[in-house]
Formats: structure tokens, sequence, C-alpha cells
């Protein structure tokens, strides 16, 4: 059976139906057995293929405007990638964010949970149907437990320990204390195998805009190679990288909808995303919101024809004042052919290139140095040879530095995660912007604040250290 919504761009055709979803997943008064009277029941929602795939899609456009944003430059800002011309985020400029801070509590916090709602309620109707084909089910349960784990995935990386809200009973997840960091890093594998095991290699529609197999798969990598499970995470790129579907173009496609790099996008109605609107400056005269910091632009090598790396001539631009700035998604107004991209193909190599380094995979064929110099060639620069474990991790960073800057939180969560190159003791966040940052830095940092209007109303959570 075909999906009435094959083609993501038609979501006005179900306006109605997720404004009543949105209701349901507001309300606050949730039963662990049916929603409550007058709200949107499963026989209507999820026993229909048409409403149910409007109420799984209408994650995507959520994720673009409302979380990829607010990841990308606030984190950008809080390691050492971004700075800003507004003083509302001098809070993760300066690694001071405070318990009542609004980005913090609203933009990163509350939104994620709320996504979570929606993903918790989708599944559990899914479950539940007695009319969708098996098919059907299938495609969107794996897409909405993608969902969640990726949306866990994020606030794990924020705060550390989390609360796990994995069930419709809004009254008990309202008490739910913060599960340990290894209890969350399981649900989330499990989420994405579940994920991986439930959708099929091919798109359920149109340039990309939805997760398949490969999707989960590219997503699994990140996470195993986070839980520093190595061989695992080279196995889930591999299965990525050698499955056909995606080819590393010209650097001036990459951001374009109808790149074959892209794994998964996420779609926009005007063919722009959301990120430019901060990045990008209406004019040469004029300095975006958040921009590269000063130095950053000298990180980009010249090859020995001296020639620019294509990642500062293609996804950087520079205003009149010499301000250089993050220039991958270039269209401000109009109609455009831009999504934001939320998995690559390029990640997937340096994830690849990292795992086989963990493992003194280094050299020759099928080695971390393979994987890094496909990375290169192709920012047309020359390859890297004989380096040791150390020198190795050190250059898949500082390629993972240039290739992924801006998209997502790349940058700070790589500081957060890996230890220190000279003192393993320490966080690389603490060897690159304890000298940056100065008195404003303290180790606690690499973590920010739970907000305390959620401890007021659930004193089940605790706060991190150094808040």
């Amino acid at each position: 059976m075909k999906l009435v919504n094959k083609n993501i761009g038609a979501y006005p055709l179900y306006i109605s139906i997720l404004v009543l979803f949105s209701v349901l997943v507001s309300c606050k008064k949730f039963v662990d057995v049916s929603p409550p009277d007058g709200m949107l029941d499963w026989e209507t929602t999820f026993n229909n293929e048409g409403s149910a795939t409007a109420a799984v899609v209408e994650l995507y456009p959520a994720y673009d405007k409302d979380v990829l944003p607010f990841l990308s430059y606030l984190c950008g800002l809080s390691a050492d990638e971004l700075v800003s011309t507004t003083t509302a985020s001098a809070e993760f400029l300066n690694n001071s964010i405070t318990i009542t801070n609004t980005n913090n509590s609203s933009d990163l916090w509350a939104t994620a949970f709320s996504n979570i709602r929606k993903c918790n309620l989708a599944i559990e109707g899914l479950n539940r149907s007695t009319n969708l084909t098996t098919g059907i089910k299938n495609q969107l349960s794996g897409e909405m437990k993608f969902m969640r784990a990726a949306l866990l995935f994020n606030l794990l990386n924020l705060y550390g320990k989390i609360p796990l809200p994995l069930s419709i009973d809004e009254l008990e997840n309202a008490k739910l204390p913060r599960a340990g960091t290894e209890e969350a890093w399981s649900k989330i594998l499990t989420d994405l195998q579940s994920a991986k095991a439930l959708l099929k290699a091919e798109y359920p529609s149109a340039e990309r805009a939805r997760v398949n197999k490969y999707a989960a798969s590219a997503l699994l990598a990140r996470a195993y190679l986070y839980h520093k499970e190595w061989a695992k995470a080279e196995a889930e790129a591999s299965e990525v990288i050698g499955s056909g579907l995606y080819t590393l173009g010209n650097p001036t496609g990459t951001f374009k909808k109808g790149s074959n790099e892209t794994i998964l996008q996420l779609y926009a109605q005007t063919g722009r995303s959301p990120l430019a609107t901060y990045y990008v400056p209406g004019n040469a005269g004029i300095t975006p919101r958040y921009f590269l910091r000063a130095g950053f632009d000298l990180a980009f090598e010249k090859n020995t024809a001296g020639v620019d790396d294509l990642r500062k001539s293609n996804w950087t631009g520079k205003n009149n004042a010499g301000v250089y700035y993050v220039n991958k998604y270039k269209i401000l107004t109009g109609s455009g052919d831009e999504y934001s991209i939320f998995l690559r193909l390029g990640e997937l190599y340096l994830i690849r290139a990292e795992a086989r380094a963990q493992q003194n995979k280094l050299n020759r064929s099928g080695s971390a140095e393979t994987d890094l110099n496909v990375i290169r060639a192709r920012a047309g620069l020359e390859d890297k040879t004989g380096l040791n474990k150390a020198a190795m991790l050190a250059a898949v960073e500082q390629e993972r530095k240039l290739e992924l800057f801006g998209e997502y939180p790349h940058r700070w969560f790589d500081l957060k995660r890996s230890a220190g190159f000279a003192d393993a003791s320490k966080s690389r966040a603490d060897e690159v912007l304890m000298p940056l940052k100065g008195a404003f830095w303290q180790s606690t940092d690499v973590l920010f604040p739970i907000p305390s209007g959620q401890i007021r109303v659930n004193p089940a959570l605790d706060q991190n250290a150094g808040y």
C-alpha cells in the first residue's frame, strides 16, 4: 500500500490533524490507557494511514525550526566556533549559564521533552493500531524511535544524567528523577537498533526527507562512537558508506537539497534552512548574529599549489569588515534549494576514521588514514600519511572541526567527550577552552545546568555540579 503522504511536501493536507495532535501533546493530564475525553483518539489518528503519517512527519519540521538552530549556535558559542553580536547569548559564549537562562530552559530542555512526548504518543498509538498494515506501522514506528533517540542523545550530551519519560503517563513522567548516563545510553542505543530493524533501505518519501534504515545506522554509528564502542561504530559507518546510496561530491553542492551526500535532511517548504537566518548577513556590510571566532579561518590549510581548502572557499563567507561567518546555507529570502542536513556522508567517514584509529587501524588499506584522506581529498588537500595513533586522533579532530562547523553541536560535543591530548585526565574542553576563555571556564561547564523551574516543579531532579 502506498503512503498517502508519499511526498513530505504535502503537509498542508494534514493541518487540522496536526493541530489536534499538538493539542493532545500539550494536555497536562494523560492517563496510561487512553487519551483524555474529547481529545484525539487512537482510532482517529493511528488507525488511519494518512493521519498517522501526518502525526509522524510533523516532527521533522519541528526539529528543523525549534531544535537544530538552537543546538547549533548555542553550542557553537559554548565551544570555540562562534561569537555573537547580541548580548542575549553571552552566558553561552562565556560558559556562565545561569539556572534561569531562557535559551537553556525553553529552547534546549523544554522543546526536546515536548517533542519526546509526541514521539511517545505516536509509538503508543502505532502499537495499539489495528487497521494499519505491518509495513506502515514498522516505518512510522521506526521513524519515531529514531527521533526519540536523537532527542535523548542531544539531552544526554548537554546535561549528563536526564529523566527518561518513555510512556504517555504525564503524571508519572513529571515525577521522574534523572536516570544514570548508562541507562540513558542503553535506551538511545536500543531505540536506534529497533529503528534500524523496522526500517527499509528505501526512503518512504522524496528528497531523503524521512528516515530510512541507513539514517538509523548513521545515527547509531555516532552514538557508538560517543559511547566508545569503536568496533560497532566502525561497522555501522561501514554499512552506510558501503551501501552505494551516498557519494561525496564537490563542496559547492553539499548543502543543496539534491546532494547525493545527504543521508537525512529536513524538508522546508521554502527551500531555506533556518540556520541561514542566524549565520548569514543580509549584505556584505552587515555582521550576522552568530559568526566564526576570530582566527577560525586560519585553521584551514592551503594545498601545495597554494589553493585554499575548498571548505573555506565554499562554506565560509567574509563581510566587508573581514569577519568570517558560516556560509553553508546561503539563501535568506524567496524560494530556495536548501534543506537543513541532519546526517551526511562526510561525518560517517570521520566517525569511521576515529573508530579505526582507536582500534590502532592507522595506516594502509581499510584504515583511519584511508578515511581521513577521503575527506581531505574532497577539500582539495594532499594526503596525510604515516601518522601514529595520537597524531591520527588529532588529525581526525581537526578535520571534524573544519568539516562539521556550524551544522550541529559537533565541536562542543567533541571537546566534551574526548580526553585531553597532553593530559588524558582532563577533557579536550579543558585543554582548548581554558586558555581561550580564561576565568570564565570551569571544568564543570561541560554540562549545562538543569533549569531551576524544572527542579522547582519536580524535586526529584538534582542539579549539575557547579551551578
